[in-house]
């Protein structure tokens, strides 16, 4: 029996909000918005968190997710989605697929029921110059779709993050023009959905980091920091330089732009914000550190973070009662705090 969940509202409040604590979030590029039977092609940059930033642009999306991140009452918290078991997952946990249906299926039962669905066709996420090879189950939802005469909408959406793993960073959702799908024609099933798989991953490509190789990476990085210090979109920078990398043009050395003046209420405001969440971002840095490479370091902080607030919100919320002139006047620095804290 497939499985079409369908995500709480309290659910979405949670993404929100861990989405917002933690980044500076940004939605840049085409003017498209949330519609029924919309399906979201995302790139994969930064593990399970890169499901917050689609949900910024498209907050009714539902997702496939890896059968790992709905294990356990605090990661359900964090996540939901229809699961899908990797052979990896049946190794590791002992799951038989059957228990959890065809995600293929459910994923076309999300669609016929009007909803719209995000996928991550790289499958994993890795902090690389480009993207991973992409797997063949998105171009086959499409095909089957479309085979189906469902009024589908495929957009290709990009994920940047300048320093993925840094508190109060910024994050950029790039939202590219809806994919113009070809018909059936006269070819057979495996022909189209290969022209299908095609489309979509050259459509995925021009929205996503695909840099030639690591040292020109590391190179667009630098520069993007600095071409949109000012305000101006670290996405749109991003590609701007990459293509001057795969023409050759790209420079060596970032630019230099100023950097905003900090004042000493600032400094004040952020620690009081850090005293007040001191056991939150003590645990959520400990957990970060379980990380195996950089693209888990912020969910690892995410999940630790949440599970410390967990215990130590409603103790804020007891001295607050307890001492309200001291608390509620420390609770307003606390936000000032947060919101001029240093962009990394």
């Amino acid at each position: 029996m497939d499985i079409v969940p369908k995500a709480p509202r309290w659910h979405r409040f949670v993404a929100w909000l861990l989405r917002n604590f933690y980044f500076r979030v940004r939605v840049v590029g085409a003017p498209v918005a949330s519609r029924p039977r919309q399906l979201i092609l995302s790139s994969h940059r930064n593990g399970a968190i890169d499901g917050y930033l689609v949900l910024a642009a498209f907050p009714d999306a539902n997702f496939l997710v890896s059968v790992q991140l709905l294990r356990g009452r605090l990661l359900r918290l964090m996540f939901t989605g229809i699961p899908v078991v990797r052979d990896k997952d049946t190794q590791r946990y002992g799951l038989n697929k059957r228990q959890y249906g065809n995600p293929v299926s459910a994923a076309l039962a999300c669609l016929r029921a009007g909803a719209s669905l995000a996928t991550f066709p790289e499958g994993s996420s890795e902090w690389g110059p480009k993207p991973l090879p992409y797997q063949p189950g998105t171009a086959r939802i499409v095909r089957m779709a479309l085979a189906d005469g469902l009024p589908i909408e495929v957009v290709p959406v990009g994920l940047f993050y300048p320093t993925p793993d840094r508190f109060r960073s910024r994050a950029e959702v790039l939202i590219g023009e809806p994919i113009v799908l070809p018909a059936q024609g006269e070819r057979d099933r495996s022909a189209w959905e290969a022209e299908i798989g095609a489309i979509l991953s050259s459509a995925l490509d021009a929205v996503s980091v695909n840099c030639p190789d690591r040292d020109s990476f590391e190179r667009v990085e630098g520069l993007a920091a600095g071409d949109s210090r000012d305000g101006a979109s670290y996405a749109l920078a991003f590609k701007a330089r990459e293509a001057q990398a795969r023409a050759g043009t790209l420079g060596s050395a970032s630019d230099r732009h100023a950097i905003p003046a900090r004042y000493p209420w600032d400094w004040l405001c952020m620690a009081v914000l850090a005293l007040i969440l001191a056991p939150v971002l003590v645990v959520g840095y400990a957990a970060g550190r379980k990380a195996d490479a950089r693209n888990t370091t912020t969910f690892f902080r995410m999940a630790g973070g949440l599970a410390a607030a967990l215990v130590w919100l409603p103790a804020l919320v007891l001295l607050a009662v307890i001492y309200p002139k001291v608390m509620m006047p420390a609770a307003g620095l606390a936000a000032l705090g947060w919101w001029r804290w240093p962009e990394p």
